[in-house]
């Protein structure tokens, strides 16, 4: 079903081509579009992350001039004054973010936007800048990779005995990797101990993730940077008390680690479910949150929505005519503004 879902959303996207842009931009009346990207396609040193459906160099670029030419790039502290003071932007105003904190962003992403003279905000998880650590859907990747059909099967008991700590009772080791979800990840560094997978060798290898030297050049650079929890968990399977530690930690992490004068805070993964209560508790500790709903008025206003320009390999004018045409939709049904539960 869900990739029915995906089908169907990518042909409603191509879709698109008969409706006029700026008139559904018009029609919108959306002063500030909020952009939100990874990578770039076919870089990652993991297989299955580097054929995602992100950009590629060229297609980002074109994405870039695109919105040059009928947007206004703005900066952070635009944003901030315009949140906090009510001052105004500029017509058609766009900021960019970028999450996830990876290596491609300085090697690929920013020649561009600095070519353009763009700004932008990088997310930051804490737990792997410098390449400390591996996000564990990653670490699930490697071992998928690298583990031997033969290996599987000699350390078949030891594995199954691994899996059961969790209460993954299985015979496939495959489908039982699957089911790691983050809660249960700690026993990925246990299953790459058995399987002799030498895990710090390939992070001295494999630059994932930005070093803070390159973070503080983007810094000198004029980029803006903020927290995006510590490791990158799902919201969604975490208590209140652990997604209020995720996020005050990561902000604070950030502002210090950097000497910032700010406190910016996006989501990881989706942000549909996160209540009331977090944004109350989070409001006092940063000046703006972000979240990967698409176009939209959320129930706080120091929380901005953003739109996905990466999932769907549409064109940049594809993905806002859907955003403007789902908005309008939204409006004309009184629901233009996205609910959020209370706890």
């Amino acid at each position: 079903m869900k990739k029915v879902k995906a089908i169907v959303k990518r042909l409603f996207y191509f879709s698109m081509g008969v409706l006029n842009f700026k008139i559904l931009r018009e029609i919108a009346d959306r002063n500030l579009l909020v952009i939100n990207y990874h990578s770039i396609y076919d870089v990652d040193e993991d297989a299955r992350i580097s054929k995602n459906i992100y950009r590629t160099e060229e297609e980002f670029e074109q994405d870039i001039v695109f919105l040059k030419k009928h947007y206004q790039f703005i900066s952070l502290p635009q944003l901030l004054n315009y949140l906090q003071q009510g001052t105004k932007l500029p017509p058609n105003s766009v900021f960019l973010t970028f999450d996830d904190g990876l290596k491609v962003v300085y090697d690929k992403i920013r020649p561009i936007l600095n070519k353009h003279q763009v700004s932008a905000a990088f997310f930051l998880n804490p737990s792997f800048v410098d390449n400390a650590d591996l996000h564990f859907q990653r670490k699930k990747n490697l071992l998928q990779a690298k583990v031997k059909k033969n290996e599987i099967e000699a350390k078949k008991q030891k594995w199954k005995e691994i899996f059961l700590t969790v209460n993954i009772d299985t015979v496939n080791f495959h489908k039982g990797l699957k089911r790691v979800d983050f809660n249960r990840s700690y026993i990925l560094n246990s299953l790459f101990e058995l399987f002799e997978i030498d895990l710090e060798t390939y992070q001295k290898k494999n630059q994932i993730y930005l070093n803070s030297t390159e973070i503080e050049q983007m810094i000198s650079e004029g980029f803006v940077f903020g927290g995006h929890s510590m490791d990158h968990p799902n919201y969604d399977e975490l208590s209140f008390g652990e997604q209020k530690k995720q996020t005050l930690d990561s902000i604070y992490w950030v502002r210090k680690k950097y000497d910032l004068v700010y406190s910016i805070f996006a989501f990881p993964l989706r942000d549909h479910n996160i209540s009331q209560k977090l944004l109350k508790a989070i409001q006092s500790h940063c000046e703006v949150s972000f979240g990967v709903m698409g176009l939209g008025e959320d129930v706080f206003k120091n929380h901005i929505q953003r739109i996905d320009a990466e999932s769907n390999g549409a064109s940049m004018i594809q993905v806002l005519k859907f955003e403007y045409l789902k908005y309008i939709t939204r409006k004309i049904m009184g629901i233009q503004k996205f609910k959020r539960p209370v706890e």
